[in-house]
């Protein structure tokens, strides 16, 4: 089994960042991308991924306020933030509201791969080693 992924992100850099490294991963099935709250919860509801990358800045809105309605709509979700916005308490704000992970852009990039490589090899039933 393999996990499907939605990249909630504006900035097509972050975006194309995240799938050249992401193609190359073992035990991913799908990465679909969307750029606002609106679009995003509306994969959500339409295709059910197993985990989402969430940006907070987006131009309809916060992150913040999707993460507990994609939880409700789908509660196996897995919700790892990415933000350039970890200074500002917004990570025990996200945490409280049921992300799962929260990442500085700048510094955790590769602690989200990292996550996100676990992710893909426990669902493939692989050793996270």
């Amino acid at each position: 089994m393999s996990i499907n992924l939605l990249i909630v992100d504006d900035s097509e850099l972050i975006r194309a960042s995240l799938i050249r490294f992401l193609e190359r991963m073992e035990g991913i099935a799908r990465i679909d991308q969307v750029v606002s709250l609106a679009h995003a919860m509306e994969r959500v509801s339409q295709q059910s991924p197993d985990m989402v990358i969430l940006d907070l800045q987006l131009p309809d809105g916060l992150g913040v306020g999707i993460i507990q309605p994609m939880k409700r709509l789908v509660p196996s979700l897995r919700i790892a933030v990415l933000t350039i916005h970890s200074q500002s308490g917004y990570r025990r704000i996200c945490q409280e509201l049921g992300s799962d992970w929260f990442f500085d852009k700048a510094t955790e990039f590769d602690a989200l791969l990292e996550v996100i490589r676990q992710q893909a090899a426990s669902a493939a039933g692989q050793p996270d080693c």
